[in-house]
């Protein structure tokens, strides 16, 4: 199943891009703030509000829930995936 965030992304010549991760969260936070801020489309999906995104969370994380986690690529086959990233990691990401 293709998301419409996927179709978004793709549209404007972007990887598509999964956030899972808690409002409460300074790296959630700052990660959002950081794709918003360069005009990069993506999903966010709230791990303690969203059952599936909790699930899916601690499926690619031995368990836990490492927030945030960001998906690139398609959700269910990610190509790549960033724990808990620092800009230079997302700067990195993007630009690859």
């Amino acid at each position: 199943m293709t998301d419409s965030y996927e179709h978004a992304a793709a549209a404007r010549g972007h990887p598509p891009i999964l956030v899972l991760g808690r409002d409460t969260c300074e790296d959630t936070t700052r990660s959002r703030a950081y794709l918003e801020a360069r005009g990069i489309p993506f999903e966010y999906r709230k791990v303690d509000e969203d059952p599936n995104a909790d699930a899916h969370i601690r499926r690619l994380n031995d368990g836990l829930q490492r927030t945030p986690t960001i998906l690139f690529g398609r959700s269910d086959q990610p190509y790549r995936i960033l724990r808990e990233p620092s800009d230079a990691e997302l700067d990195d990401a993007l630009s690859a």
